[in-house]
């Protein structure tokens, strides 16, 4: 094979370039870099990619032997995984293998065109098939067909004959009456004294109470086809113009020369620290000629849990699952620190180095909050266990006060939904929580379909999600207000939630149902707290859910 006409293939099969191939000629580029900086061969978006390096890895070609490749991981801090299986070093690479960029980031699969024949895999040996020996039956095996015999003439019957047997019917009949009289008498009998000892007697007769609860195992096999996994992506525009919002970043200039970026930040008429956004529109307007200006999108995605609440497609899920922008938002690493601005003396908004912000300074922005500012999903997907078929779903409702949300989706037939029950004002500390989902942590099932549309052929790689279930307790109640006859009244600052300790929850499972052990659900997981050696995790009281489907306009 020509060296020269070989091309590197990178496919990616996840993540926010999913669907695109890059290529690139071996001749002209032996090392292919790949990160979130500008300057790499592959390239990824720095808001939605922020799990990978800036410098995460490099495919090498072999100096001795051109069809041999080689990845190494440029020490990222999330690793580089092949086949699932992590690289600290180089490893080889073959054509079809499957690069992931942390164990939660982007996937690509690793190609090459055309594929040299060290590349192809070696045909997969399976056991011969043994032809089983199948006895034909002719004719002659057949048993043979007898002769059609002529019937026998029937004889005539007498008249003495038939009075005669007229006659013994009749004492037949009278017989059967005379047996069926004697047995009405003999029941009846029986029966009556029966009722007398009944009457008198007091007989104790134990009944097996039917069975009121279920283990975890019953309770995930009945509600499996109930609980969703719901993928979203979403981004930041204005209210005025539905343009997309940007945070403004600005250069840090040493000696001529830029060395970096700093986010910029104001403070609103509140006295609160915020990022400064701008639209392209209004980005000359507001800047003139400001040199070096970098414009970096408010944006977000991520995955989550759900519901069926009504079989015609009504599912609950998290707020934050849901209108991720109307919680608080996750900034960058290289958000902090950042610069403050203010007006210069021509009144264009300038930065001032001397006053940096941190982290801290901004605390829990939350973007939605703004009245100025909308946030608006580019997708929101929802998968049944164990299938790889995403369905569209729209936002019907959003809770003004609690992390719940309403959305659905649009199926020909009717769906299995969960059984809600308001457990408010019973449910006690110790009692069984038993939590659906699809934790992010948990390792991802990964299925290959190929296309048999013949205007688009190629295969695509998805992700089958199959969902989790986690044991564990309610550890507290947590009311957001109670009155009571020894206190007029409290607030709590957290909300209203059920405290659980559960250790197996994680990022994902927002959103997912929290049965208890009759099998029905009473809460929506919402969030966790995870520290070395203890973790606490959060559910709403399913009343919240109840109140948001609201007068059976949901449930019929």
């Amino acid at each position: 094979m020509n060296e020269q006409n070989i091309s590197l293939l990178i496919r990616h099969i996840a993540g926010s370039k999913k669907g695109q191939v890059e290529k690139f000629s071996v001749a002209s580029t032996p090392e292919v870099r790949i990160g979130r900086g500008l300057d790499n061969d592959v390239s990824f978006d720095p808001v939605k990619e922020d799990t990978i390096s800036r410098d995460h890895c490099r495919i090498v070609q072999d100096n001795t032997n051109p069809e041999r490749f080689f990845i190494f991981d440029c020490q990222s801090k999330n690793g580089t995984f092949v086949n699932d299986a992590p690289t600290t070093s180089k490893t080889e690479l073959f054509a079809g293998d499957i690069v992931k960029l942390g164990k939660e980031g982007p996937s690509f699969e690793f190609d090459l065109d055309p594929r040299p024949q060290s590349h192809i895999k070696k045909t997969r040996v399976i056991d011969p098939i043994i032809a089983k020996e199948t006895k034909m039956h002719t004719a002659t095996d057949m048993p043979k067909a007898t002769s059609e015999k002529t019937p026998p003439a029937k004889e005539g019957i007498g008249k003495n004959t038939m009075q005669h047997m007229i006659r013994e019917s009749e004492k037949k009949s009278r017989t059967g009456l005379v047996i069926t009289i004697i047995a009405v008498l003999l029941l009846a009998s029986t029966g009556g004294y029966l009722l007398y000892k009944n009457t008198n007697v007091k007989e104790i007769v134990h009944v097996k109470d039917p069975k009121t609860t279920f283990t975890p195992a019953e309770i995930a096999k009945e509600n499996k086809e109930k609980v969703v996994y719901i993928e979203m992506a979403w981004k930041l525009t204005s209210t005025a113009s539905s343009e997309e919002m940007y945070q403004v970043y600005y250069p840090v200039v040493q000696n001529k020369k830029i060395i970096g970026y700093q986010g910029a930040y104001r403070q609103n008429n509140q006295g609160a620290i915020v990022p400064l956004l701008v639209t392209k529109g209004d980005y000359l307007k507001s800047f003139g000629n400001y040199d070096g200006i970098e414009l970096d999108l408010i944006a977000s995605g991520g995955s989550g849990s759900g519901f069926v609440v009504d079989d015609r497609g009504f599912i609950a899920t998290n707020r934050h699952v849901a209108s991720n922008w109307l919680t608080s938002f996750h900034f960058q690493e290289y958000a902090f620190p950042g610069v403050l601005v203010e007006p210069n003396q021509n009144g264009q908004l300038a930065p001032a180095w001397d006053k940096q912000v941190t982290r801290e300074m901004v605390g829990e922005w939350v973007p939605g909050n703004d009245k100025s500012y909308t946030g608006v999903n580019t997708y929101l997907d929802v998968t049944f266990a164990n299938n790889s078929q995403r369905t569209p779903a729209k936002i019907v409702r959003i809770s003004s006060t609690h992390d719940i949300a309403m959305i659905k989706i649009d199926l020909p037939e009717s769906l299995p939904k969960v059984e809600l029950y308001d457990s408010y004002d019973e449910i006690q500390p110790g009692d069984l929580a038993i939590v659906m989902g699809y934790p992010g942590i948990a390792p991802a099932q990964l299925v290959l379909k190929r296309s048999q549309d013949v205007f688009n052929s190629n295969p695509e790689i998805t992700s089958v999600p199959v969902p989790t279930v986690s044991n564990g307790n309610v550890g507290r109640m947590v009311r957001g207000s109670e009155k009571n006859s020894k206190i007029d009244d409290y607030q709590s600052t957290f909300g209203d939630y059920y405290q659980l300790t559960i250790n197996s929850t994680g990022g994902g499972n927002s959103g997912g149902p929290m049965f208890d052990d009759k099998g029905r659900v009473v809460g929506v997981y919402s969030a966790g707290k995870w520290e070395p050696g203890t973790s606490i995790s959060f559910a709403v009281p399913i009343k919240y859910v109840m109140e948001l489907m609201g007068r059976q306009e949901v449930i019929k």
